[in-house]
């Protein structure tokens, strides 16, 4: 019986030990989306989650992996801080470089919009050269992609005991849709609880995060918990499709209260965007 509990003792130990260091083992994912509405090809790099960690002293790993890809654009659906602000000049000095090198499309998510100091940070993005979008959207002409970046309040971020249902009209009172059909929507927002909704409001393709793929991947089941307590959430990690409209969640770049991923690797998205008519 000692043998026992010494053997299974060890093989705890040795999967959080796992779970902790698969934090450091950051990899690219590559997605690929046709859509006849683009002028041209577009190559976004997207990110969101970091929660103020590194990969490498000063990001700078996950910097030159950037630097290789050579996005066109960089997308980002929030939670790149935590909300007591600890090491937030680490993520202002990897914004800044960031900003000089690509066009950088920012949303909040729910760390940001706790921030004490939150009207200091947007500022100090700003004054990056970063496109901080509270509910707000630009246009890309030259490529016909609209982004809009959406800025919701804490109320819609709760725990799964409290019921919350956003509709495409309500969230129309936050983000105004232009109906232009013809130009490629991209929506960033942090929480993909909501897709159906930004779907329905006309979203081509929105980029999420929050879900931190689900603290744990597993086979057939998928992510195991949700930041909202809920167990195998339906909006885990990876590219879904419903109605038409596309959702990619990332699995984040890093981790905040919960310091463990398993099976979980953090994430570095790629989406290739190109002008063709999708296959059906």
């Amino acid at each position: 019986m000692i043998i026992i509990l010494g053997f299974l003792t060890v093989c705890i130990v040795l999967l959080f030990l796992y779970g902790y260091f698969e934090n450091y083992h950051l990899k690219t994912e590559r997605y690929e989306l046709k859509s006849e509405k683009l002028k041209k090809p577009l190559t976004l790099v997207f990110l969101t989650d970091l929660h103020a960690n590194e990969h490498g002293r000063d990001n700078y790993q996950l910097f030159d992996r950037i630097c290789k890809i050579e996005p066109d654009i960089i997308c980002i659906t929030g939670d790149m801080v935590v909300k007591n602000n600890n090491h937030t000049e680490r993520v202002l000095a990897f914004m800044e470089k960031l900003g000089e090198k690509y066009p950088v499309y920012y949303s909040p998510g729910n760390h940001e919009i706790r921030l004490e100091q939150y009207d200091e940070y947007k500022k100090n993005l700003k004054d990056r050269g970063i496109f901080y979008l509270e509910n707000q959207s630009v246009t890309l002409s030259e490529y016909n992609v609209n982004i809009t970046g959406l800025d919701l309040p804490e109320f819609w971020y709760h725990k799964v005991w409290d019921k919350r249902v956003l509709t495409a009209e309500a969230l129309e009172e936050f983000i105004p849709f232009d109906k232009e059909e013809s130009v490629f929507h991209l929506l960033l927002a942090h929480n993909p609880e909501y897709f159906p909704a930004y779907g329905q409001w006309g979203a081509d393709l929105t980029l999420c995060g929050h879900i931190h793929g689900g603290i744990a991947i597993l086979p057939f089941l998928g992510g195991v918990l949700s930041p909202s307590l809920r167990l195998f959430p339906k909006y885990d990690q990876g590219l879904k499709k419903e109605n038409g409209r596309y959702l990619l969640i990332s699995r984040g770049l890093g981790l905040h209260h919960i310091k463990f991923r398993f099976f979980n690797r953090p994430e570095l998205s790629v989406i290739n965007l190109s002008c063709q008519v999708e296959k059906k």
